[in-house]
């Protein structure tokens, strides 16, 4: 952004909350960071509070920790709540809360996948998407707001079809996708924007755990950048998107892979 631009998305931004989930680490915290120095007052949701009380107290702006478990309806319910009583109505929703199962650097084949892997990765990524979403939506149909914002996180491993991701993830990723589009023609009557950002390869703790060391210089070699994203590729994204420079742009995927899914 330029200068002037910057200064337009601060003053949009100011006072206004932003409610991010997975905000503990990797994308969601550098997401929650990039909005608060957008001006964006920061309700951070995740599971792990102990890491959100620790971004809570560095981010350089009003933020609060919101304990949420997003495949959890009730607690979807009082994360909302909670971050209304303290700041008012949520305007940015970002989900960057996503899980992929195991701890390995080879994917489950299909048919020797477990159901319980299968329903607990959708659970977390289609399933909490998609309650924060409804949530984001039905108090925003109760207590309107201007210029709103849902952007979602998918991945090009939905759009490929993966090469380390498993099933559950590739689909409920790509699930994500379908459901931004009908949420954004859904959304319109609101004034809100619906995006999905897809991120390519990014340096994040679960890319470290799924992704061999030794296998990194061969990845490297697809993408036309020559480098893996780092979380603050993705950041900007969803800054752009929440800001208002974006407010004409709804149903869409951004893709923020360095060329790795070149059309």
């Amino acid at each position: 952004m330029s200068p002037d631009e910057t200064a337009q998305t601060a003053i949009a931004a100011r006072g206004r909350v932003a409610l991010v989930t997975g905000a503990a680490a990797g994308i969601g915290a550098a997401c929650a960071r990039g909005l608060a120095a957008d001006g964006f007052r920061g309700a951070l949701a995740d599971i792990d509070r102990a890491g959100l009380d620790l971004l809570a107290g560095d981010i350089g702006a009003p933020a609060c920790a919101v304990g949420m478990d997003i495949s959890d309806e009730s607690a979807v319910r009082a994360g909302f709540d909670a971050a209304e009583v303290w700041g008012g109505p949520v305007s940015v929703l970002v989900c960057c809360a996503g899980i992929m199962s195991g701890d390995r650097t080879e994917p489950t084949p299909l048919d020797r996948m477990a159901l319980a892997d299968w329903q607990g990765t959708f659970a977390v990524n289609a399933d909490g998407t998609f309650l924060c979403m409804r949530e984001m939506l039905g108090r925003r149909r109760a207590s309107p707001i201007e210029n709103g914002r849902i952007i979602t996180l998918s991945s090009a491993a939905a759009q490929l079809g993966g090469y380390r991701g498993d099933a559950a993830y590739v689909a409920s990723k790509a699930a994500i996708i379908g459901l931004t589009k009908i949420a954004a023609r859904q959304a319109a009557e609101f004034g809100i924007t619906v995006n999905c950002v897809a991120p390519g390869p990014v340096e994040t703790p679960m890319f470290d755990r799924m992704m061999p060391p030794e296998a990194v210089p061969g990845l490297t070699e697809h993408i036309p950048l020559g480098r893996i994203g780092a979380v603050a590729d993705v950041a900007s994204a969803v800054r752009f998107l929440a800001g208002a420079q974006a407010g004409w742009i709804t149903g869409a995927t951004l893709d923020v892979n360095g060329g790795y899914r070149m059309q």
